[in-house]
């Protein structure tokens, strides 16, 4: 989303003002820095990681089936407090599926009348029944990309049972996954929003678009997830609704939800980024889990 101003910081993110019908966007500000369900693997070496460095391989998505391995993008991140630490995952979408959901989002963009206006800010006609920002946009990618997500999220799943990890281990596991995929501003697409299922194939996301992939793979893995966005800061992130932790939360429909920053590498589940340290300019954006209202 676009800001009609400059910011001190590297612009990181687009959260929409939406009016009577018609939507106006601003970008985000960033940190200035920073097939089949595969068995858990501890294995060593894994691409990136010294031979002495013993991994967990979360597993591998490949989709359609028959997709070349070649085409899959290799993540390694490190979750400290998880024994072992380091992990990896390959995730790869052939050219006709990437294809299909870029044209599904680009469709949903002549639909609703998308406009950019230049400069990283666009507008376009709310559906009947939205408020007044982006969650009818969230909830409609989550439903045309449920499919490919879920199959990366099948692979979290299995690695967080069979290593009987906790919900508080599972959630820095996921985070730092997405955490772990390259911030980008997204070019010239609706929105200004990748689709989540898109954002690991292209290793490439901003802070909503990372936020709703982080969203999917969270309440998966059976963790209440929302996201928390903020206009006057320019900002997203994800809300984990899990008891106890320290550091900031926000409250919506008498639940707490721990912050959780995903555009920065390593970045602590709880902690908020000084400049972004005003709790009350953020709110939280529930999300409906499979329904999209954007058609």
């Amino acid at each position: 989303m676009a800001s009609s101003s400059a910011s001190p910081w590297k612009t990181l993110f687009k959260l929409l003002l939406v009016g009577i019908g018609l939507a106006s966007c601003f970008c985000c500000c960033g940190l200035g820095m920073l097939g089949r369900l595969a068995d858990l693997d501890v294995r060593a070496p894994v691409p990136g990681f010294p031979s002495s460095v013993r991994v967990v391989d979360v597993g591998a998505v490949l989709l359609p089936p028959g997709t070349p391995p070649q085409d899959a993008r290799n993540y390694e991140w490190r979750v400290d407090g998880i024994s072992p630490p380091e992990h990896h995952v390959a995730y790869g979408l052939g050219k006709a599926l990437t294809a299909e959901l870029d044209e599904g989002h680009q469709s949903l963009g002549r639909r609703l009348r998308y406009r950019s206006l230049g400069n990283e800010r666009f507008t376009y006609h709310a559906p009947a029944g939205c408020s007044a920002d982006m969650r009818c946009i969230y909830e409609e990618l989550m439903r045309t990309n449920e499919e490919p997500v879920r199959e990366l999220g099948d692979r979290f799943v299995t690695s967080i049972r069979e290593r009987g990890l906790d919900a508080s281990q599972a959630a820095k596991l996921i985070l730092g996954f997405v955490q772990r995929i390259r911030y980008e501003l997204p070019k010239d697409e609706p929105f200004g929003i990748i689709p989540p299922a898109l954002v690991p194939a292209l290793d490439s996301g901003d802070c909503d678009s990372k936020a709703v992939l982080a969203v999917m793979l969270l309440r998966q893995a059976g963790i209440d997830a929302v996201i928390l966005y903020s206009d006057p800061l320019a900002h997203a992130a994800v809300g984990v609704g899990l008891p106890g932790g320290t550091g900031t939360r926000l409250k919506h429909g008498g639940r707490s939800y721990q912050y959780g920053e995903v555009t920065a590498e390593g970045w602590p589940l709880g902690m908020i980024p000084p400049q972004y340290d005003k709790p009350r300019l953020w709110k939280v954006l529930p999300l409906s889990a499979r329904t999209g209202t954007a058609g």
